[in-house]
């Protein structure tokens, strides 16, 4: 068991697509304020859990979906890596225009999210009690949401650097979106 939570702390907490833009989002609006964008990467967990359950065998061995997958992903962030870039503290009720739709985007596109429910429904051999798919589901949204909310208060934290340094942490938020896309290939 302890691996299996290991493997979901660790994809949940390490920096990846929706929690470099979580931490974005909690710079530029506070905690409460980006409320709206990590309920958007809720939807976008649910729903790449659904695929994920009623795929999850052919999805792991389709070479084309995991390439579309890797092209939507690489462009989304792309474009989330030039508004980031160019965004000012000023900018706080534009810093990401319909956050909910936006959440659900960057998580659906995600494949690292992919992989984190691929892997956490298929891979790991669990205890008799813990083997229920409802109950790794349950652990995968869970923990999954925990780390986004959490860097999004990290966000919150950095808010009084981030207007003092707002040009410097926009290029290295940039550059980590940046990195995020070269690790999709």
């Amino acid at each position: 068991m302890l691996p299996y939570l290991l493997f979901l702390f660790t994809m949940s907490f390490t920096p990846g697509p929706n929690t470099i833009m979580a931490l974005s989002e909690g710079q530029r609006k506070g905690f409460i304020r980006s409320l709206p964008f990590n309920f958007g990467v809720l939807i976008g967990i649910l729903l790449t859990l659904v695929v994920t359950l009623l795929f999850s065998e052919p999805l792991k061995a389709s070479l084309t979906f995991i390439f579309i997958m890797k092209l939507l992903g690489t462009i989304y962030l792309l474009y989330l890596a030039y508004h980031v870039l160019i965004s000012k503290p000023d900018s706080v009720d534009e810093a990401l225009d319909r956050p909910i739709l936006k959440g659900v985007l960057i998580q659906v596109t995600n494949v690292k999210a992919m992989l984190y429910f691929l892997t956490g429904l298929t891979t790991f051999t669990l205890p008799p009690d813990f083997e229920h798919t409802y109950i790794r589901s349950t652990l995968l949204i869970v923990i999954g949401i925990a780390g986004t909310l959490l860097w999004s208060l990290l966000g919150q934290t950095m808010n009084r650097l981030y207007h003092q340094y707002y040009k410097i942490i926009n290029v290295i938020i940039a550059i980590l979106l940046l990195i995020s896309t070269i690790e999709l290939w």
